[in-house]
């Protein structure tokens, strides 16, 4: 064969067997899997065009780096030793600066491969989807029993739930994909039958695992689907537009409104309940450096307990009980849990206008809708709305790991475009 971009698709795929057993094992060895895929893409991989859309993502990514030297891991660039296997990059703007260019890489070699030459590797790669999907199921059904079994390697009670929480957000990035591709596979109703009989299924094991992330993604991404549905020309503009607002509206919806809500007396899930003292936190921490942030994964340093506030102490132990436990609780458990109020806070108001200021660019550089082959415009649609989720309620904004499993999950859709015979960007 060939060594030339119509190569890539083999990796990509063979990258994707790994998929399931990387998120069954905590999800954080995507990076490494972009990582890989990057490398072996610049053998082949073309300097891409200085769109309006690269400057601004460049731009954001360039600001968040600088931030870097300012916050609490300034000094960590270069850490341990190469030979002693201790080596590491600490700066959270540098790895994710790095986790960009690896997945600008493949986006670009991903685009270079021949229209209709990679059916076989999205076949494999489907094949790891259903994997995946019947390994959440799997957990779902005999939970307490795989728990009980990983006692000895992996903690039970906090370790291995987390992992669990992990796989089916990770399980929910693919998820978009596959029943795109289940649903348009022929044009017969008992593939949408299979489709929609899929989706409940995952729904109900997101339901018993716990998930409740994977249960807002998949309402969500139903909402986004929606929306390139009955918006066959502006669905794009639409969805990236919203976030954009999203993103410069977070510190009110999240920081002033949630905590609004909670002092009015609604009863909230006790997680929610801590995340909006969290957010209320987090809002604190904005007004003190509004424009430039504290930098990247400063909220870590942020230490506060419940009992450091006698007031949401109070209110936590009369709605729930165990004064002693809230009491040492941290109010933000190492980072807000809500990506955009992390931008505010780590990167300031700069940060916060180029990520929105992106998202529009990305908007009104993707085509129509309507131009997109039907597998894979419902397929972004809904991995945004998956996204969307996971970045207001999961991980931080920082977590490599997150930001490759969402690279591999779209240059999946994009490989399935192209294999269509049509380029969605």
């Amino acid at each position: 064969m060939t060594w030339g971009p119509r190569t890539f698709a083999p990796i990509l795929a063979a990258m994707l067997v790994l998929w399931p057993v990387i998120a069954y094992m905590g999800a954080q060895g995507y990076s490494g899997a972009v990582a890989i895929a990057a490398l072996l893409g610049l053998f082949f991989v073309r300097i891409p065009t200085l769109d309006r859309l690269t400057i601004l993502g460049g731009a954001f990514t360039l600001w968040v780096v600088i931030a870097s030297f300012w916050g609490p891991e300034a000094e960590g660039l270069l850490v341990g030793d190469l030979g002693a296997g201790s080596f590491s990059i600490e700066m959270p703007g540098v790895r994710f600066a790095l986790t960009a260019l690896a997945g600008l890489g493949i986006f670009v070699v991903t685009g270079g491969v021949m229209t209709g030459t990679s059916q076989r590797s999205l076949n494999t790669i489907v094949g790891a989807g259903f994997v995946h999907f019947l390994s959440v199921v799997i957990t779902a059904l005999f939970m307490a029993q795989i728990l009980a079994l990983l006692a000895p390697i992996s903690d039970p009670v906090h370790e291995m739930p987390q992992n669990v929480k992990r796989n089916a957000n990770a399980f929910l990035m693919l998820l978009p994909f596959l029943l795109a591709w289940v649903w348009h596979r022929r044009l017969e109703r008992k593939w949408a039958y299979t489709a929609i009989g899929m989706g409940l299924v995952s729904f109900a094991a997101f339901v018993v695992t716990g998930t409740q992330t994977a249960l807002m993604g998949m309402v969500l991404m139903l909402v986004t689907m929606a929306v390139v549905k009955h918006f066959p020309t502006n669905g794009f503009k639409i969805i990236c537009g919203t976030l954009a607002a999203y993103i410069m509206a977070t510190p009110i919806l999240f920081s002033v409104g949630v905590a609004r809500l909670r002092d009015m007396g609604m009863p909230l899930p006790e997680s929610f309940f801590s995340r909006s003292y969290s957010w209320e936190l987090v809002g604190t921490k904005i007004a003190e450096s509004p424009i430039l942030g504290h930098g990247p994964e400063a909220s870590q340093t942020w230490t506060d307990t419940f009992g450091d506030h006698p007031e949401w102490l109070a209110d936590a132990a009369a709605r729930y009980g165990s004064e002693y436990a809230w009491e040492v609780y941290r109010v933000i458990p190492i980072h807000p849990h809500n990506m955009s109020l992390q931008i505010w806070a780590e990167t300031g108001l700069i940060g916060a206008l180029l990520a929105a200021s992106f998202l529009v660019a990305l908007g009104w550089r993707l085509k129509a809708p309507s131009d997109w082959p039907p597998i894979s415009r419902y397929a972004t649609a809904g991995l945004i709305g998956a996204c969307i989720a996971i970045c207001s309620f999961s991980y931080s904004m920082w977590n490599e790991a997150f930001w490759g499993s969402v690279i591999l999950a779209s240059a999946v859709i994009f490989l399935q475009a192209r294999q269509d015979g049509r380029d969605e960007a």
